[in-house]
């Protein structure tokens, strides 16, 4: 099976990030192809989650090189195979700094469509500058998704183009769309990129093993917008979330009667809305946290790719919903399929992500000369001494530099799990009466709400009084020690395919299993 997951605007890129950890965690499938759709190409969310992609494919690159570095095929650790485009965001509008106008070339239409063109848009709309996407504004995003082409030579759409073939060719296909159903680029991609797939599949004959999933993302988040230097811009009003979603799904309840586009959608929303401080129009500027909700929508999207799950013939529209407090528990996270245990897979990661950037990550960092104080370790020797012992020189590896970028580049993502959980956490929660009760955090970071950017600081080190708060760092669960994991990582199993740091990486995660 083939998976193809197309996130939509900047709520779609923040998805795809809590995806991306998620498969770290070992809950995705074998492989998917991700591509991220968004006229704000420097958006923060979008920038943010291009690095993330790039961090998990370098590093499980560096980690799954057979016979040298090698996890091994039955380790959960970084288990899926994510590829992405050298560029993986898609611009629906090319040029500098393009307007309505200029797209579909208005002064050069005919008077009576000139005529129609204003009725539909006034003349801030259409002398909007784009560059920084459609601002919630669903009928520009439309117009501007409808004037793209999408040509098989064009390196995302010819990904969508591999996709069709690979189904007429009889392998079974699964493309999941997600974004929000209020914002500009999101609310007029989903319904479009929709329907231009299916145009293709129509345009290839294919009649079957191409399945369309998705996931819509109802109001979940608010903000306050400053007074000043506003006049006269169009910006995403918050205020008219709730109008442009009923308009959308009175909109989409009318589609999904008479057309059968999406195989399975997923909605998703939330009550009551977090609250988002530092309010941008878009750019580099908009970074915004990742929030609990958005988690929900990544676990739709692994849910449509499992193999358990067996697609209808009749179009399904699915959605969830929380225990009734006020408090977000384990509980409320849902498992991806009958096999896979979504609390049982992120509270591992978090903790591997704990044990390593505060304990083993920093051991084995620096030259030889620094890391052989703890050859005599147990640990030690049997997970990185021997595993990257060379005969031919009669050296251990571990200081060399190709074993050093992976040590290094694990512990800056592990650093990016702790800050991801955390915040979301957090800032799901911020001056609302929620609660997200998920981990302990405050003895390892610092949180600031309204911080532009670095939201969550982590602390450099530990003392000693801080590591044994390790046992709470996952509520519900109190009895699992620092030293379980210390323990643990002394005798479990080195399976036969398994080479170089691949051996120590898999063994001290699955040492933080409980």
């Amino acid at each position: 099976m083939k998976n193809f997951l197309i996130g939509i605007g900047g709520t779609g890129a923040k998805c795809i990030e809590h995806l991306v950890y998620s498969c770290a965690a070992g809950l995705g499938p074998e492989q998917m192809w991700t591509g991220i759709i968004d006229q704000d190409e420097a958006n923060g969310n979008v920038s943010r989650t291009k690095i993330l992609l790039s961090k998990y494919i370098n590093l499980r690159n560096g980690l799954k090189k057979e016979g040298k570095s090698d996890l091994g095929k039955d380790s959960h650790l970084l288990n899926t195979l994510i590829t992405t485009n050298t560029d993986s965001v898609w611009l629906p509008l090319k040029g500098a700094n393009p307007t309505l106008e200029e797209v579909i070339n208005y002064n050069s239409l005919k008077p009576e469509v000139k005529g129609l063109i204003d009725c539909l848009y006034n003349d801030e709309e259409k002398g909007q500058k784009l560059s920084e996407g459609f601002r919630a504004r669903p009928n520009i995003g439309a117009a501007a998704m409808l004037a793209t082409t999408t040509n098989e030579n064009d390196p995302f759409w010819s990904q969508i183009y591999k996709a069709v073939e690979l189904a007429k060719g009889g392998e079974e296909v699964r493309i999941f769309l997600v974004s929000s159903i209020f914002g500009g680029t999101g609310a007029s991609g989903f319904p479009n990129i929709a329907r231009r797939i299916k145009s293709i599949q129509q345009k290839l004959q294919v009649t079957s093993n191409l399945y369309i999933g998705g996931a819509l993302m109802l109001p979940y988040f608010t903000y306050e917008v400053p007074d000043e230097d506003m006049e006269g811009e169009i910006y995403a009003k918050p205020e008219e979330f709730m109008r442009q979603t009923k308009g959308a799904l009175e909109y989409y309840a009318r589609l999904f009667k008479h057309n059968k586009i999406f195989d399975q959608v997923y909605i998703t929303g939330w009550d009551p809305l977090s609250k988002v401080t530092n309010f941008k129009m878009g750019g580099n500027l908009q970074n915004n946290p990742p929030l609990f909700p958005e988690l929900y929508a990544s676990l739709g999207a692994l849910k449509f790719f499992n193999k358990d799950n067996k697609i209808s013939e009749n179009q399904e529209i699915l959605h969830i919903g929380k225990n009734p407090t006020n408090d977000i528990v384990w509980g409320d996270i849902p498992d991806v399929s009958s096999e896979l245990d979504s609390k049982k897979a992120l509270t591992q990661l978090i903790r591997f992500s704990f044990s390593y950037n505060w304990m083993y990550g920093p051991a084995l960092t620096g030259s030889w000369s620094r890391i052989k104080k703890y050859a005599n370790e147990n640990w030690f020797k049997r997970l990185v001494y021997k595993q990257t012992y060379n005969s031919d020189t009669s050296q251990t590896e571990i200081g060399h530099d190709n074993n050093q970028e992976t040590v290094l580049l694990m512990k800056e993502f592990c650093h990016d799990i702790l800050i991801w959980i955390t915040d979301m956490c957090r800032s799901t929660a911020a001056h609302t009466d929620q609660k997200v009760n998920l981990i302990t955090s405050d003895f390892f970071s610092e949180y600031r709400h309204k911080a532009v950017a670095n939201r969550v600081i982590l602390k450099e080190k530990l003392n000693a009084s801080e590591k044994s708060q390790f046992k709470e760092i996952i509520t519900e669960e109190s009895n699992f020690k620092l030293l379980n994991v210390m323990s643990n990582i002394c005798y479990k199993k080195i399976y036969k395919d398994q080479r170089g740091l691949g051996v120590f990486m898999d063994t001290l995660f699955r040492s933080c299993e409980k």
